[in-house]
């Protein structure tokens, strides 16, 4: 026992000199001594290990060569010397979204970016992108066998009661006073009154095709029109978010009144139109450009905010515009007009 303590005691010691002589060597007093200025104190007389390469730094070269998940830890401290190339916040972003602490005790910020990068150097990407209809497609299928389940078992089905209940309440609102006009004078009813009709339209499909056959639900094309509604109404929570806290944009709520004061009409054809103007617009730059340079020019209030494509602004943005035209060929299959020339394509 009394040579145990004997060896870690001198042990002890001779780490607190090697410590020591590392601090006083290193001019730019550092809070921390890497693990190479302890080495080499270890050894004052022979060169730095930067110069002179020693067995550890050829084994070191060689487990790297043999590992490239051991390179890019290693190279942790290359590039510690480095400036930093993210902001902090995105380097936590990134790292909380790995499911990675945010820093690591005594660790700097320069390690901590240097963290991110092997951690990115070394991710996988094992899932790739992925079909979002297909996904949709499942859902409906796996939500077909429980309904026929459940009808076997002479369940009651609370989810279709609830929808009828939100159909009931939602048909109760009178919806006919959507238009431009009303736009310009009351704001806020027109933002309640399209939240309440594109909804109704979403139960109302889903509620159309809950009335077909089972041979005709299980069918391909049933699967198909069912994981569309389902889809669409996924891509239209965005829009509705945007209704119920009136943030939408001034031309793009503009359109999408025209699109259905056209649909209350039964002009589906007009609304087709508007949809067109909403999503690609008609200006020769469809791509959302409203300057054509620095000086005043006589072509160029032809381009304006109305004629930006908004469907390439952002990926979700063109996903709830395409559910409305979706929305817009069911209102026409549902409402059919006295003029068939009067349906869209």
């Amino acid at each position: 026992m009394d040579l145990l303590k004997e060896t870690i005691n001198r042990e002890v010691k001779k780490r607190k000199s090697q410590y020591e002589r590392a601090k006083d060597s290193d001019a730019t007093h550092k809070k921390y001594v890497r693990v190479v200025d302890l080495d080499n104190a270890s050894t004052p007389d022979a060169e730095p290990s930067s110069l002179k390469p020693t067995a550890s730094t050829h084994a070191a070269a060689n487990a790297s060569a043999k590992s490239p998940k051991i390179a890019d830890t290693q190279c942790v401290s290359d590039v510690a010397d480095k400036p930093l190339q993210l902001a902090s916040l995105e380097v936590v972003k990134r790292l909380r979204a790995r499911g990675e602490p945010t820093r690591l005790f005594g660790e700097t910020d320069h390690a901590r970016h240097a963290r991110l990068r092997t951690l990115e150097l070394s991710e996988e990407k094992r899932d790739g992108q992925q079909n979002e209809f297909h996904r949709v497609l499942a859902q409906v299928e796996e939500g077909a066998m429980l309904s026929d389940l459940k009808r076997q078992a002479q369940m009651s089905d609370d989810s279709d009661t609830k929808r009828q209940h939100k159909l009931a309440a939602l048909m109760a609102f009178d919806v006919s006073d959507i238009s431009p006009s009303l736009l310009r004078t009351d704001v806020d009813r027109v933002y309640s009154l399209l939240y309440v009709y594109f909804k109704r339209l979403l139960y109302e499909w889903d509620d159309y095709l809950g009335l077909r056959g089972d041979d005709e639900r299980r069918s391909a094309d049933g699967k198909m029109a069912a994981a569309t509604q389902r889809q669409s109404a996924e891509y239209l929570r965005p829009l509705f978010r945007s209704l119920k806290s009136r943030t939408l944009q001034a031309d793009v709520l503009a359109r999408i009144t025209e699109i259905a004061r056209h649909m209350l009409d039964r002009e589906y054809m007009h609304a087709n139109d508007a949809y067109l103007q909403l999503s690609i617009g008609n200006a020769p730059w469809p791509v959302g450009v409203t300057q054509v340079g620095i000086h005043s020019r006589a072509s160029r209030e032809t381009i304006n905010a109305n004629k930006v494509a908004h469907v390439l602004n952002n990926e979700t943005q063109r996903k709830w515009i395409q559910s409305i035209k979706r929305l817009i060929r069911f209102a026409q299959t549902k409402y059919p007009p006295t003029d068939l020339a009067k349906m869209a394509g």
